[in-house]
């Protein structure tokens, strides 16, 4: 074999191997085309989203759909959460109240709690265990490594005395689907409601302002009367 023989070989294993290389790196950088979701509506569980299902309170296929986009680290939206239930407790035979995950960067641990939450409602317990994140925030928004898993145990046996403690720590250990979870809530809300802050809340994709007096007051109310403007229609 000449050396013009080889020179040609290596540059076809050259070329075609930079096309196997690039054709890889093109698959793994595929993206979710999120324009085909709708944001106003409840998502069905589906791969996208690690085939766990939005998280629903009150009648599912309601026409009217309040979303919620929260962070667990979020003071504002662990103010909200009993307005919230009290939202839900006059509404739940007439409104659809969806929660979706926008853990802001900054904040070191909320992707952590919201997988926590994920892992709860694994086994039936995510409304459980997200009011208990918020109600006991103190005790893990400063924690790191071990010691926030255990933290997050602690709240999963307060939240979900039944529930099995063995199969919590191993889904936020082990369970990608939940990370793939979090990351579909937040690239709908960045991509298709443009959620600027938490938490944020819309009405069948009708964007709720906080009010003049920047009070969750006010966000509550508001969000009752835009509530009332689409069930009257």
């Amino acid at each position: 074999m000449n050396k013009t023989t080889v020179g040609v070989i290596i540059a076809i294993v050259a070329i075609f191997g930079g096309m196997v290389i690039y054709s890889a790196v093109q698959n793994s950088q595929k993206t979710v085309d999120y324009e085909t979701y709708n944001a106003a509506g409840v998502i069905s569980d589906e791969a996208n989203s690690g085939g766990i299902a939005e998280h629903v309170r009150g009648k599912a296929d309601s026409e009217v759909v309040v979303v919620e986009y929260a962070d667990f680290q979020c003071p504002g939206c662990a103010s909200m959460m009993p307005k919230m239930n009290t939202l839900y407790e006059e509404y739940k035979d007439q409104v659809a109240f969806v929660f979706r995950h926008y853990p802001i960067s900054g904040h070191q641990n909320a992707r952590s709690a919201a997988a926590a939450s994920e892992a709860a409602g694994l086994q039936g317990y995510f409304w459980e265990m997200a009011e208990a994140l918020y109600d006991n925030r103190t005790d893990w928004i400063y924690e790191s490594g071990s010691e926030r898993t255990q933290k997050y145990i602690s709240i999963f046996e307060q939240a979900a005395p039944d529930g099995d403690v063995a199969a919590f720590q191993d889904a936020i250990t082990n369970n990608k689907d939940l990370e793939k979870k979090i990351n579909f809530d937040l690239n709908v809300g960045k991509n298709l409601s443009k959620v600027q802050a938490t938490p944020s809340f819309y009405v069948n994709g009708e964007y709720v302002t906080i009010g003049d007096q920047d009070s969750l007051d006010d966000l509550m109310n508001n969000i009752k009367t835009k509530i009332d403007e689409h069930l009257a229609k």
